[in-house]
Parts: C-alpha cells; structure tokens; sequence
C-alpha cells in the first residue's frame, strides 16, 4: 500500500508541473547528490530517461480475441510497473466488435482500472459488427505495482423478458488493442532489503536481462560462482526465461552484476579492496537510474561464499553493503526432491502445486478454468501404466434441475473426462445446514481420476472447467444475479508413488526441457560442466543460460556443481556438460559429427522420430554407417548427447560449433519454445533456423528398477521371443505336470 501510494503522489506531482524542466531539475539534483565513500565522480545526467512502451493484449494472456457473452461478463488483464519505474503518461487503444442484435440504448462496454470506472463506450447500431477502435487516456496516478485492466460488457437485445445466455450476446475483443506507457526511471534505492528488485522485478513479465562484467581472465572459480547466481535469478525469473548478457571492457548500460577478488576486478570500477565475503550496492557512475550488485571476495573462496550468501541469505540483507560471515550448504539434496517437480514418494495435495488456495475457485456460470501446472520427473516410466490416479474433490453450488451442468477435466488441452455436476435435493423444504470449519457449504463430490500417461509430458497443464446452464423455468422468471461458485478442493490428491526412475538414453529432448539428467539432484551435485581453457564471452553466457534454466526448472540455485576449464581431467562420478568443442574433440574417434573450420565430418545415422518415443525404443548400431566428409563454410552449431566414455550409466551433453561464436544458436533454439520440440534423438544439427535431428547412438538406461520389473521391461522389447518363451514355459511346464501326475498314478496302482 505505502508503494501505492508513493506512485501516486509521484505521478500527480508530474502531471501538475507545467513543465518537464522542474522534474528533470528535481531528479538533476537528487542525482547529482553522491553518497559518502561512492568510487565515481563522473556527472551525472540531469534527469530521468522517459521510454514508451506498447503492451498488446496478446502480451496480456489475450489470445487471437476475447469473447464477452452474457448480460454481463468481465476481461481482466494483469500489469505490473517495476519498483523502479512510474507511469507518467498512459493511454488505451481498444479493438472490439459488438453483436449487431444489440441494443443501443441498453448496451455498453465499461473499462475500469484498479477498481475506477475509467469510461463508458457505447455500442450504436451503425458500428454494430464492424471492428471499432477507440482511443482512451488513463490517469497515470491511478497505476500502482499490480495493476488490473478491466473490460466489463454489459448487453441486452430485448426491452422484455431475455435470456441471459443468448447466443446473440457478444462482444469480442481483439489482442491487437494496445496499452501505451510513458514510463519514467526511479532512482533505486542502495537497500540490499529490496533484493531481488531491482535485479529482477516480479511486477516486470519480459525475459531477464541481467549483464553480469567479469574480469578480463576470469578464473574458473569465479565463474562457478557467477553460475550460482545465474541458476538462483534464473529460479526467480520462472516463465520469463533468462539471460545473462557477459560484459568484460565496458559497463553494462542497465543493472548488472559485478564479480570481483582482490587480484581480478573488473575494468571500469575502483572497487576497494576486501578481507571478507562482501556484497555492495553500487551506482552507475554515469547513470544513477541504474544499479550495480557487486559481489567479492579477498580470493576466490570469499568471492564462492558471497555468491551462496547471496542466494541462500538474501532475505536477511539490509543496507548498501553486507559482510557473509559463514555459510552452511547442508547436505546434498536428495535425488527427486526439486521444489517445481510433483513429489514421487508420496501423494500430492493439488493445494501444494498453486500459490493461493484461490487459484482452485471459480466464480459464475461460465468461469475461466482452474488451472494446476505438473512440472513431473522427464524419467517417470510410465510402461504398463494406464495412466497417473488423481483423487478428485470438488464442491459446486448445486443447480436446481438436473441439466447440462459439467465439470470438466483435460490434461494438456486434450479431454480426460467429464463429470456431470448433479442437483441436490430434499424430501421436504426444511434442511440442517452444517458450516465447515474450512470450506464453503456447497454441494460436494469426490470422483476417481486417471490421466492417460501418453498425455504427460515434463511440463503440463491440469485444467478443471465448469459450466452450469442457466435456469430457464418460464417466461420472465427473474432470477437472481449469478451467485454460483465451484472450487476443486485442495485436499484431492495426485499420486506418482508407484511409478519407478527409469529412462532410455542419451535422449537429448530431456535435457532441452527439463535440464535432465542434471536437475535429478536439484543443486547439480553429480554435474561437471567443462569449459574452453579460455572461454569467450559467448561460451560464458551459454553456461550462465543453462544453469538459469536449471534453476528455472526445479525452482532452487545450483549450489554444487563442479566447473572445469580446458583440458583438466574431469570426473568419472559425474554427468558432464560440455559447452565447446575441446573434449568432443578428444573422443571425436567415437562421435558421429566432427565439426572443425572448415572440414567436417557426419556420419549419417537415422533420423530422430518426430513424436513422443516409444520407452521400449533400443536403436542398434550398425557398423559402416554412411559417412560423408566436407568442407564448407558458414555457421553450423550441434547439441550431442552420448553416454560418457569414463563411467557406465553416465551422461554427456554437449554443444558445439564450427565457430566459437556459434554456441548461441544451440542457446536461442533452446530457449525458443517454437523450435525446442524439434530437438529430438541424441543429435540435433542447427544451420539457422533449421534443426535435423538423428538417433544414432548406442541406448543405455539411468534409473533404477527391481529385477523383474526390469526382466520384464526389457523382454517386452522382443514380443516374438517372448511369445515363444511363454509357450516353450507352457511346454515345459505341462511336462513337469505330466511328470508329477503320471508318477502319482503309479504309486497308486502299486499301493
């Protein structure tokens, strides 16, 4: 409430200046005034940079075009503005088309913003039909942090008795209507207690950008310490995705991360020398609108613990600077145990999986659905399984005739079932009624739930819809306005416990998706990640994306995986990641793709299958294979996937590139969700847009399962041998039978 009302006062006090000057004058000031014991003495600038931003409501969850229907039915759309950041100027560009059966008179469009009618548009009888565009402006005192845009369509086609359902209420409204922002820059406060603002803003929905400026030969340990940081802003950042941007001659020109010891410091900062783990709030010196995160260290231990003090302590940092006097990792986490994955040693309560108890309630007749996101182990073996149980409770207010009234459940968009939703009735007008302790008093069923295991993939979503018909007793009955309610109970269960770990690899879509088989342990304590003995820039920032994607992906920063450079022998007891060519290089003899500049060398195995893959699926490896030998020029880059060379059931990913500078096209095909479905198999090949993936390696397995799940597994691969197995079983046994009866009969006959 006290940010609220901060932005307000700021934005009336900048729509009543009579001019800009006395703001830039105002914030000139504020700027040029530099706290005690700041390193810089450049000018600062005179005022805050002011950027116009266009939001489409597609960017605002609209999608294609949103349909109001009914007398009167709501599109709300989240905003948020960064702590950082005001709204001095705002203005509303709505794209709708009304029902030509609508009355003129009777009928309107209401946009509201926090809760304040913002206007009222009429809907005439010539527009009726036609996409119309109108231009509205919007008091900037009234944005706050989180902010809701409200169109509510309030419809009628008769002055007499109407259905409230009639197809002939409508309104629809286009994702191309647009919200334009003047937003004006906040000096941020030098608080660590704001920490993850202004690095990362929850309020802010665009991917992270977050540069991070090393020193020129950044030793291996720093970057190690630079990726603990980047796998805990990249479980920040969630949906967003995020990027980290390596800056090494320059300052970045928005806030950034600053890695330093006292024998490496990065070029452009006097930083002062340390004796302990610190972390500083700094100040661009030439723009103090943005802000610099500065972790160090006296060496490179000191600047590890800053970087774990950051991540695991920040909720008790206060002030510009904070010493880390000692730092407790605890033990390493168990296999499975990722906050963002369903739990698979026990049933899971729905209420665990959403962040507020509301998000399980739905209001109206026709009600957005509830959604629940799944985000399950990519290696749950799902064989032999019909499907995953859901113990499914829910509660409705019950309709008063038995109707078309559905709950209905889908996984993915694609139906599991549906559940008619059934009057409750009593033998006489009287009834005890019994208020819970928790919930609401509404009617209640409890229903089994199966959901096909062909429909999971690693991230799902689980949505409930209800619809209830309206009453329609007799002409011109009223009824009262829509008191209906239904919620999914957050005590109904879905229950992963019998399904065993057990995955066919190398499979190089589990590690595009789900980070696998790394994120198995959520800090990466069975990782390796190898780099060049003197990585670039671009080779730097693909680690640093990766393990943001891992933390993104469990929802914990990776604390203790094991980073080496160059040609350092790396573990056998780890799953290593590789991000350049030096190690595929020395076990090229065993690899299907040798990239070099220019020569390359490509045995062609089979091309990956394009849907979901059979589990039973063994590719044999056929010696001789097509090999093809060529020079050429142009950038070509490859993520491979193979079991490591120093240990069984140990995997290696790697990215290559004939250039360096390549290794970003495997990250932007990645992070591009219209692209990362085509990477399939243990190769995928990337020459610009396009990706070519194959299946060519030997398969092996990680996992575990008992024996005779394991005998039977792996025999189901082979139905005819099995076939002939039972019936030579069915054989043997009938003479074993024969045997024991003929024997019987004969010490009969002797008796």
């Amino acid at each position: 409430m006290a940010s609220s009302v901060s932005r307000a006062g700021w934005c009336r006090g900048l729509r009543a200046a009579s001019a800009a000057c006395g703001l830039v004058l105002f914030c000139g000031a504020l700027a040029s005034e530099a706290p005690e014991g700041r390193p810089f003495t450049e000018e600062a600038p005179a005022g805050p940079p002011v950027r116009a931003v266009s939001v489409p409501f597609s960017r605002l969850g609209v999608r294609g075009s949103a349909q109001l229907r009914g007398t009167d039915s709501q599109l709300w759309l989240p905003l948020g503005i960064r702590l950082d950041e005001i709204v001095t100027e705002a203005r509303l560009t709505l794209r709708y088309t009304a029902s030509p059966s609508l009355l003129p008179e009777l009928s309107h469009l209401r946009v509201v913003l926090n809760e304040q009618v913002i206007a009222a548009l009429p809907l005439p009888q010539e527009q009726a039909g036609t996409e119309v565009t109108r231009t509205l402006s919007l008091d900037p005192a009234l944005f706050t942090d989180y902010n809701q845009l409200r169109v509510d369509f309030i419809g009628h086609y008769t002055r007499d008795c109407e259905d409230p359902a009639h197809t002939s209420l409508w309104v629809s409204v286009s994702d191309r209507s647009e919200l334009d922002l003047s937003i004006a820059a906040l000096p941020p406060a030098p608080d660590l207690a704001l920490l993850p603002a202004p690095f990362f803003d929850r309020r802010d929905s665009r991917r992270l950008e977050l540069p991070v400026l090393l020193p020129a030969q950044a030793n291996a340990a720093m970057l190690r310490s630079a990726g603990i940081v980047a796998s805990w802003f990249g479980s920040l950042a969630e949906y967003r995705s995020a990027r980290f941007p390596v800056v090494t001659d320059r300052l970045p020109d928005r806030h950034a991360l600053v890695f330093a010891t006292n024998d490496r410091r990065p070029a452009g900062l006097d930083l002062p020398a340390v004796d302990a783990p610190t972390l500083r709030y700094l100040a661009h010196p030439r723009d103090p609108g943005i802000a610099l995160l500065v972790l160090q260290g006296a060496d490179d231990e000191q600047l590890e613990q800053a970087a774990l003090g950051l991540v695991l302590g920040q909720a008790v940092m206060t002030g510009s600077v904070v010493e880390v006097t000692g730092v407790d990792t605890g033990a390493p986490r168990p296999l499975y145990d990722a906050p963002n994955w369903v739990r698979t040693d026990r049933p899971v309560r729905l209420a665990e999986l959403v962040g507020d108890p509301s998000q399980l309630e739905a209001r109206g007749r026709a009600p957005s659905p509830i959604g629940v996101n799944l985000r399950l182990p990519p290696d749950l073996l799902t064989w032999n399984r019909s499907g995953v149980p859901i113990d499914l409770k829910y509660r409705y207010s019950p309709p008063t005739a038995i109707d078309g009234s559905l709950l209905t459940a889908s996984i993915n968009g694609q139906l599991i079932r549906a559940f008619p939703l059934r009057p409750h009735t009593a033998a006489d007008g009287s009834e005890r009624l019994l208020v819970p302790l928790l919930g609401e008093a509404l009617a209640q069923d409890t229903n089994p739930l199966l959901i096909p295991a062909f429909q999971l993939g690693t991230d799902n979503r689980l949505q409930f819809q209800f619809a209830f018909e309206h009453d329609k007793a007799g002409l011109c009955q009223s009824a009262f306005g829509d008191p209906v309610r239904a919620s999914i109970d957050g005590d109904s269960t879905i229950d992963l416990s019998d399904f065993p770990h057990y995955a066919a690899m190398p499979d190089i879509s589990l590690f595009a998706n789900a980070g696998y088989p790394y994120t198995r342990r959520a800090d990466l304590s069975e990782s390796a990640i190898v780099l060049p003995a003197a990585p670039q820039a671009g080779e730097v920032e693909a680690m640093l994306f990766l393990l943001g994607r891992m933390g993104r992906m469990t929802g914990v920063p990776a604390t203790r995986f094991e980073l080496l450079l160059g040609d350092a022998e790396p573990p056998a007891d780890r799953d290593l990641l590789l991000i350049g060519n030096a190690l595929v290089q020395r076990w090229s003899d065993e690899r299907r793709l040798q990239l070099a500049d220019p020569a390359r060398v490509f045995l062609a195995p089979a091309a990956a299958s394009t849907t979901r893959e059979n589990p039973l699926r063994v590719t044999p490896v056929v010696p001789g294979d097509r090999r093809v030998a060529i020079e050429a020029g142009g950038r070509i880059a490859a993520l491979v996937g193979f079991e490591s060379p120093l240990a069984e059931r140990r995997s290696v990913v790697a990215l290559i590139a004939n250039e360096r500078s390549g290794i970003g096209a495997v990250v932007d095909a990645i992070e591009d969700p219209g692209r990362l479905g085509r990477i399939r198999g243990d190769l995928a090949i990337l020459r610009g847009n396009d990706i070519a993936s194959y299946r060519g390696e030997p398969t092996y397995y990680v996992g575990t399962l008992t024996w005779w799940k394991r005998l039977w597994f792996h025999m189901a691969q082979y139905p005819v041998l099995l076939l002939l197995l039972s019936i030579g079983a069915g054989v043997l046994l009938a003479f074993v039978l024969y045997a024991y009866l003929r024997r019987a009969a004969e010490r009969r006959l002797a008796e």
